[in-house]
């Protein structure tokens, strides 16, 4: 792990071209170490604001949408991006407003944002509570409250030991460092990009669980407003798609990326 730019960055080795890939809430971009042996592609999973190794960071979303934008220049040119959950709406953010540096992008059962203001607030609001509990509760009793909700039950098919494993990552993160993600890069706090999927020129794969109906039903909207917009609802899987699924996921991101998905 190396800070490239602003954030720390887990680099997977594998052929090219290189996806940059960025993780959901309480993980790190370690979790994307399965994927990218599955997929053979090198990997580099940025540890997001507020998460790991950039945990101390200023956290709001406009600085983690910065960031990434600093690792994929980085880069030296268009890079492939793939987001999961939170990291998928920090994704989109990154392709609408740093086109030049996308080449495809990758949403994971990601949303647009809210576009309501009052549920804008009200968000923020139960994230500010959810913060408190966290800071006051402490990382591991959060993390299993967390991984004990009904969208992540799929994962329990994945077995002790790589659910062991995957508890493990989560907790390299601090109480204090996913409480300020939780206030600053939540849903409350990022713009409404569901009347901007226009904009979008470049090929976006949207993946979802089809027992995830929330976010299957966003994929299959947010797809129809996209001009060169894929979708695939993985029928076995829940929210946490990539961990479920990941040999169907790398699959799917291997032929999009080649052009014969």
């Amino acid at each position: 792990m190396k800070r490239s730019a602003g954030l720390w960055v887990r680099r997977f080795r594998g052929k090219p071209p290189s996806l940059v890939a960025l993780h959901g809430f309480t993980q790190t971009g370690a979790m994307f170490g399965e994927l990218a042996q599955l997929l053979g592609n090198e990997v580099l999973g940025p540890d997001l604001p507020g998460h790991g190794g950039s945990s101390e960071l200023p956290t709001s979303f406009p600085s983690a949408v910065t960031g990434v934008g600093e690792v994929l220049a980085a880069r030296g040119g268009p890079a492939p991006l793939l987001g999961y959950s939170q990291g998928g709406r920090v994704a989109l953010a990154v392709a609408l407003e740093r086109p030049e540096l996308v080449s495809h992008l990758v949403l994971v059962s990601a949303g647009v944002g809210i576009e309501s203001e009052v549920q804008r607030g009200e968000r923020c609001r139960l994230d500010e509570a959810l913060a408190v509990e966290l800071t006051t509760g402490g990382l591991g009793a959060f993390v299993d409250r967390w991984l004990a909700q009904a969208m992540f039950e799929g994962l329990e098919r994945r077995g002790e030991h790589w659910r062991a494993a995957d508890r493990a990552a989560r907790l390299e993160n601090t109480a204090d460092g996913l409480a300020d993600a939780l206030v600053g890069m939540g849903q409350g706090a990022q713009p409404y990009y569901g009347d901007r999927l226009g904009d979008l020129q470049i090929p976006v794969l949207v993946i979802a669980g089809g027992r995830d109906g929330k976010y299957a039903s966003i994929a299959t909207a947010m797809t129809r407003s996209l001009p060169r917009g894929e979708l695939r609802i993985i029928a076995e899987a829940g929210h946490a798609v990539i961990g479920e699924q990941p040999r169907v996921v790398a699959d799917l991101v291997a032929g999009f990326l080649t052009g014969s998905g």
